[in-house]
């Protein structure tokens, strides 16, 4: 089974090496917030830049460096608290693809980086990367191919596994936390 990362077909020729793109820019609405998210650098190591508004006025400038390009990004409010966040999802050069999020949470007059908890030990067993991610039925989910030993990297033989994330409050903050798996 081949994996795409987020945004991407299985037929899509940009999955077979280095990424032909040197951006990324994708515009969100959602409740009354747009988001303005946009990659303007090249290689391993990206300037991220998230621009938020409300009602058409800008609120505020985030700047942040990423391991890799961007993705995807979705808005959602997984924990249905009125307040809207953004997930922008990245791969990392090389072989593994290794994906991350990155996520806040804005509330009327500040924001909060929303951090993914590590993946257990249980959770981690064969991987090696490849992940895709997608905003289903309240919950980000995260996908990758499940490698055994002796597999080649182009090559998993054990199937996918399926992380479903929910955005909780642990100790004053805010976690993506994994709830429920499915190999």
């Amino acid at each position: 089974m081949i994996f795409a990362p987020a945004g991407f077909s299985r037929s899509d020729d940009r999955l077979t090496g280095i990424f032909p793109f040197d951006s990324f820019k994708k515009i969100i609405s959602f409740q009354q917030h747009q988001f303005d998210i946009s990659t303007s650098e090249s290689g391993a190591i990206r300037e991220l830049v998230i621009k938020v508004s409300r009602d058409n006025k800008q609120l505020i400038v985030i700047r942040q460096k990423t391991d890799g390009w961007v993705v995807n990004a979705e808005a959602a409010d997984l924990d249905r608290n009125g307040s809207p966040e953004i997930y922008i999802y990245s791969g990392t050069y090389g072989s593994g693809s290794f994906g991350k999020i990155y996520a806040f949470e804005f509330f009327p007059t500040s924001f909060d980086a929303i951090r993914t908890e590590p993946l257990l030990p249980v959770l981690a067993e064969g991987y090696m990367g490849h992940d895709a991610f997608k905003i289903e039925n309240g919950q980000l989910i995260r996908e990758f191919p499940i490698y055994r030993a002796g597999d080649t990297n182009a090559r998993p033989t054990g199937g996918s596994r399926k992380i479903w994330y929910e955005l909780r409050e642990i100790e004053k903050k805010l976690v993506l936390k994994a709830v429920e798996y499915e190999d």
